[in-house]
């Protein structure tokens, strides 16, 4: 389209002066058009960037000494070099530029002793260097967004692929702590426990035995096997005790716990509604339920001034969904875009693999869809 302009500068304005020469001159003016036409094309197809601003210059010349020859309407080919270098520069040299044309032009116009139109023909040159120069800088901020937002995109591809790694990360490390954990166990087992049984085992076999023979020693050697039994049944309870975490550290993010945090206000009733078969679930994913949770009654309580909050768990096969709705004010589009804590809870979910979902028909609620360990 530009170039398609910067010709049709060229053509009309030599076409609208052979109306007004005599036929013989008509001959020299379209040889003259014609190199002016050649020398836009060598300028745009074959020279470098600053050899173009050279090739500008000397344009403007040939058509302020063409103006003077021909006259008519040759001066407005200038608007046709105009578009060659304000699209293109982007120094001060494009300023300079501008104004060796500006003065050019009317030497051009020289020759019309009308001056109004030497002042349309100025005014036409300033406002077509505005709308190009307009043009330029939009086509610059542009590109500068297009760039950003390809920078931003593989950006989030970025964090997208080191989320998912961080998730696999997590998994191997919380299967290595459990393998290194029931390694140690077993060690444990075989190392004590299975010594000591291996060695009542053949004390029974011993006492069998004697005690026809000698039941007093039979008898004082079952005593010893009671105590030894004794003695491995308390290393048994002290490997099962081990095993399981204390009660204060697994309830520590119990929505049982939460809501019995948040039911010592008066003011607000909180409830909890399960489908599904319930399961355990990864420490990872209990933490995400938990602060997401907690995150969404503060907000109901601060933001929305509710008075009812229920929270709804949701098993299937694949993953777990919890919801967490309110009876509060419902929020604008623009709260809900600048923060609510939305922005934490999502990064949270995502971490883990899952989705956030907000709700604001009737009832603001939060919807928090995890992949359950079997999923994963």
């Amino acid at each position: 389209m530009l170039l398609l302009l910067r010709y049709a500068l060229i053509l009309f304005p030599a076409v609208s002066t052979a109306y007004m020469l005599p036929l013989e001159r008509s001959g020299q003016l379209a040889f003259y058009t014609l190199v002016l036409l050649s020398v836009a094309e060598v300028s745009r197809s074959w020279l470098p960037g600053r050899a173009q601003n050279l090739a500008a210059a000397a344009e403007m010349l040939f058509v302020t000494w063409l103006s003077l020859q021909m006259e008519g309407m040759m001066f407005a080919c200038h608007y046709s070099t105009l578009t060659a270098y304000m699209l293109k520069e982007r120094s001060g040299l494009r300023w300079f530029l501008l104004a060796l044309q500006v003065m050019l032009l009317n030497v051009s116009l020289t020759a019309h002793p009308d001056m109004e139109l030497k002042l349309t023909a100025n005014l036409l040159l300033a406002t077509g260097a505005l709308l190009l120069y307009g043009w330029a800088e939009t086509g610059d901020r542009k590109r500068e967004l297009e760039q950003v937002y390809d920078e931003l995109r593989s950006k989030a591809y970025e964090l997208d692929a080191a989320r998912r790694r961080l998730v696999e990360y997590a998994g191997k490390v919380e299967q290595l702590a459990q393998t290194e954990e029931r390694t140690r166990i077993s060690h444990e087992i075989h190392d004590d426990l299975g010594h000591k049984l291996i060695r009542l085992k053949m004390m029974l076999e011993a006492i069998i035995r004697i005690s026809p023979g000698q039941p007093e020693k039979g008898m004082e050697m079952t005593r010893i096997v009671r105590d030894q039994l004794t003695e491995a049944m308390e290393t048994l309870r002290r490997t099962v005790r081990r095993m399981k975490p204390p009660a204060e550290e697994g309830q520590s993010f119990s929505l049982k716990r939460l809501i019995e945090d948040f039911a010592a206000d008066p003011q607000l009733q909180i409830r909890c509604d399960i489908t599904g078969m319930p399961r355990p679930l990864y420490p990872s994913l209990e933490i995400v339920l938990y602060r997401n949770a907690q995150e969404a009654v503060t907000n109901a309580l601060r933001h929305g001034q509710a008075t009812e909050v229920l929270i709804e768990l949701s098993f299937d096969e694949s993953n777990v969904a919890m919801t967490v709705s309110n009876n509060g004010t419902l929020p604008d589009s623009v709260a809900i875009a600048k923060g609510l804590g939305l922005c934490g809870m999502e990064e949270r979910t995502r971490l883990v693999g899952g989705e956030l979902y907000i709700e604001t028909d009737g009832r603001f609620a939060v919807t928090t869809r995890v992949p359950t360990p079997a999923a994963q």
